[in-house]
């Protein structure tokens, strides 16, 4: 930008200080010799910028990624999301499965301990039902005993002597 306006402000400096010159056809000359400069130089730095210009694109083009570079991405990225998914996933799974076999088993176990226990309860029940037969029996026997000793007392108490 600054050379074009650099370069039309020295060949207007040329026309001026040629416009000041005594003799016409050198003025002339002159005048075309500065234009002829001011035009090759305003040429040339069309040129650097255009070279400048197609440089910069190439550079810009050779650093953005292609659409279908960006397609490709975006495609890995979900590929791994999706891999990460079915990983959460089967990772879930397995954590749920595992704690349905642990339940399984903690009801298992209850299970087993529930007879036990209601095993353990009918032994002793029974255990407790034969002590107190054998308690009636032994109370029904010293009762008997009692009541014979007291007949036998009794009896010996109204005896005619």
């Amino acid at each position: 930008m600054q050379k074009p306006f650099v370069t039309a402000l020295l060949l207007a400096a040329t026309l001026g200080l040629t416009a000041c010159d005594s003799e016409p056809q050198d003025k002339l000359d002159a005048a075309k010799e500065s234009l002829s400069d001011a035009s090759q130089s305003v040429q040339e730095a069309a040129q650097e910028t255009k070279a400048a210009a197609e440089q910069k694109a190439e550079q810009m083009a050779d650093e953005a990624p292609t659409s279908e570079e960006v397609i490709e991405a975006a495609n890995d990225a979900a590929a791994q999301a999706v891999d990460a998914a079915e990983d959460a996933v089967e990772s879930a799974q397995n954590a749920a499965d595992e704690a349905a076999d642990s339940a399984a088993e903690a009801t298992q176990e209850a299970k087993d301990d529930l007879a036990e226990a209601v095993e353990d309860a009918k032994e002793s029940l029974k255990e407790a039902k034969d002590n107190a037969k054998e308690a009636a029996e032994n109370i029904k026997d010293d009762s008997k005993d009692a009541i014979d000793a007291a007949k036998a007392k009794l009896h010996e108490a109204t005896k005619p002597e």
